[in-house]
């Protein structure tokens, strides 16, 4: 595949331009010039390509409704800041978010879908000019995220149907993050409420002021899986036959575990480090004010 011609010509145009001005005997540094500009043309290129295949939608609307279809292994991401997101199992192939705004100034508060080839991401938004562009795969712009947070917001609590097999990311400020019987791979996050999760894949969840309890029905993730708070306890429940390698910690709180563990070095009632089975993937579980439990399923 080649480049367009004009971006070919203009590369030319700027090769011969260069060699007037640095002269022929210069003209190796002027080819590095000539390849730096091309290489800021191609970025430019490439950018919006990417854009290109983005649609971006914004809802003003008090009752916020959207669906569309998610095939396996397609990512579904919703992006709250100022509520709850639950999440159930849909009863067909089609994926839905719905909400109702609530208290506050329903004007500031609007909500974005960016559809890309690969799934979607669907943000709620506070700024001023209610266009596309704030919401993106992670989160939403810095003006979303500052602009009049020291007002008593409005909130939306967003509910999520998910088809099998497409992936869950849901993450909000103030608010819980609730999956009941998924049969999808969940990574859940906030900073002030609780997590909860059940699924028959397996799930990663993180909250600062919160509990944590998980319940997974596969335990072959790749890497490094993570369910952590730093106020609250952690509660994860895995199959049986699971095999891992385990790192649990906690300051105020003691551990229990139904797995039984090759302990390496010393054993700790509150940092403990081992395998359970024949390992190859690694459980990293954390607390600073709670405690930690490891259950059969």
């Amino acid at each position: 595949m080649g480049w367009p011609k004009k971006r070919k010509d203009l590369h030319m145009k700027t090769m011969k331009s260069l060699r007037g001005v640095w002269g022929s005997e210069n003209f190796t540094m002027a080819g590095i010039w000539s390849a730096l500009i091309l290489a800021l043309i191609v970025l430019g290129y490439g950018a919006t390509a990417q854009a290109q295949n983005e649609k971006r939608t914004v809802f003003t609307e008090n009752n916020f409704h959207w669906q569309g279809a998610l095939k396996d292994g397609q990512t579904l991401e919703v992006v709250n800041q100022n509520g709850d997101i639950e999440a159930s199992a849909a009863s067909g192939d089609a994926a839905q978010v719905e909400g109702t705004k609530q208290d506050g100034d329903e004007n500031e508060l609007f909500i974005e879908v960016v559809e890309y080839s690969d799934g979607v991401t669907i943000c709620a938004v506070y700024a001023k000019e209610k266009t596309p562009g704030h919401c993106h795969r992670g989160g939403v712009s810095s003006e979303s995220r500052n602009w009049n947070w020291h007002g008593h917001r409005s909130k939306i609590n967003l509910s999520v149907k998910l088809p099998k097999g497409v992936r869950l990311t849901a993450s909000t400020t103030n608010g819980s993050v609730r999956g009941h019987e998924l049969s999808s791979v969940v990574k859940a996050a906030t900073t002030n409420g609780n997590v909860e999760v059940s699924t028959s894949e397996w799930a990663s969840a993180r909250t600062t002021n919160g509990g944590v309890r998980v319940s997974m029905g596969n335990a072959k993730w790749t890497g490094e899986l993570s369910l952590t708070t730093t106020n609250g306890s952690v509660h994860v429940t895995l199959p049986a036959g699971s095999e891992f390698e385990v790192k649990a910690a906690t300051t105020n709180g003691g551990i229990h575990t139904d797995f039984p563990i090759t302990v390496q070095g010393s054993f700790n009632s509150k940092d403990l480090s081992g395998t359970v089975g024949a390992g190859g993937r690694e459980l990293r579980v954390a607390t600073t004010n709670g405690g930690i439990e490891l259950k059969k399923g």
